[in-house]
């Protein structure tokens, strides 16, 4: 008969997680048998799969109050008051200066944003830091009402006297007039 090479990977001696097999069939706790660790092993993960899938449950109830079932996009902060403009599969800027009109100005012409911002490159530039900063402040993972406070403390009444110097007061009106340059 011949022997094995010292180094075969076959060798009985050593257990399938390449620990030294004891072949008085004692574990590794002493008098512990084989089958009585395997068990104390799988409660012992039964356990941790237990303690994980609650924390999995956990995280679920938290998304389920941030994310809309339906189209898995984040739900409105609880300061938003109104619905936030979409912003998937759609032009964004155009579709928030839309959205601005109806909630932020639906009465007052002079606060609308005229139809021909785009072709008004300073109100342009304007609209899209306003736009993404209300976005930021209501409508992100990291949104709060202290930022959504600012942004009507802070960044509209600017915009709102900036608006006006970018833009002739005909475009106000309806009528696109080009700015002097």
């Amino acid at each position: 008969m011949t022997q094995r090479p010292e180094d075969d990977p076959l060798d009985p001696t050593i257990d399938f997680f390449g620990r030294p097999a004891d072949p008085a069939g004692a574990g590794a706790t002493g008098g512990e048998s084989e089958v009585a660790q395997l068990r104390r092993e799988i409660a012992d993960l039964r356990d941790l799969i237990g303690r994980q899938g609650r924390a999995l449950e956990a995280v679920d109830t938290i998304l389920s109050k941030l994310i809309d079932p339906r189209d898995h996009t984040p739900r409105p902060a609880p300061w938003c008051w109104h619905e936030p403009p979409p912003t998937a599969d759609v032009d964004v800027l155009a579709t928030w200066v839309a959205w601005w009109n109806l909630r932020y100005a639906p009465l007052e012409h002079i606060r609308r944003i005229p139809y021909c911002w785009p072709e008004h490159g300073g109100l342009a530039a304007e609209i899209a830091t306003l736009a993404f900063s209300w976005h930021r402040a209501f409508n992100d993972a990291k949104a709060n009402h202290d930022a959504a406070q600012m942004w009507h403390d802070r960044w509209l009444p600017g915009f709102h006297q900036r608006m006006r110097q970018w833009i002739p007061a005909d475009c106000f009106d309806g009528t696109h007039k080009e700015p002097r340059r």
